[in-house]
């Protein structure tokens, strides 16, 4: 069953991606490896400094989806959680800060063990709307205030709504697992850098 939970909250990671993409502009290139422009670098630039750095959102999200599970697990009895995949490394952002240094974190998935068993485990659908709402609040602490969960179709034991914002973090919560990326950010010692363009050599993504 654990097994099953690790599948489907890979395929709600990419998503997660998906959508980090389309929040931060990647709509408007037109290739896919067309490098944004010095204009939009500047401002998308401008834009990273305004934010959080990597680190601090990274830490800010982990205390959120462990505090949206311990609420889950006071709520459903038997529910634990694991991380997943936790060597996970930052990866570089889509247009348009493709040309800053800023990079993006898909945190490890936290999933869920035990928990309602009649439905194959995790959150039961008695408190699935209370633990729902308790996302929400969590995810607008990080300003991930948009809901607008892609139209999967529910089942008994098996729910999901997403939580995003401007700022690209987002926050996945499932029946059975917590899946959240950072959105682009700069590293803390970029942030007091003169500059976040990145190196001409490097290859396009």
């Amino acid at each position: 069953m654990i097994a099953n939970g690790i599948r489907r909250i890979g395929i709600v990671t990419a998503l997660s991606i998906a959508v980090i993409a389309t929040t931060t502009g990647c709509d408007e290139v037109d290739t896919p490896y067309k490098k944004t422009g010095p204009g939009e670098t500047s401002d998308a630039e401008q834009k990273l400094r305004s934010l959080p750095a990597l680190e601090e959102t990274r830490a800010q999200l982990t205390q959120a989806v462990e505090e949206l599970a311990a609420y889950a697990s006071s709520l459903t009895p038997g529910l634990t959680w694991s991380w997943t995949r936790t060597d996970r490394q930052p990866r570089a952002c889509d247009a348009p800060f493709d040309q800053t240094t800023g990079r993006q974190l898909a945190l490890p998935n936290y999933i869920a063990q035990g928990g309602d068993t009649a439905h194959g485990g995790g959150i039961s659908d008695e408190v699935w709307p209370a633990v729902r709402d308790k996302a929400r609040e969590l995810a607008s602490g990080l300003g991930a205030t948009e809901n607008d969960p892609f139209p999967f179709e529910e089942k008994v034991g098996d729910r999901e709504a997403r939580f995003y914002g401007a700022n690209g973090t987002v926050l996945w919560l499932s029946t059975r697992g917590i899946s959240s990326n950072t959105g682009c950010r700069l590293l803390a010692a970029e942030k007091t850098s003169t500059s976040t363009a990145a190196p001409s050599s490097e290859a396009p993504r």
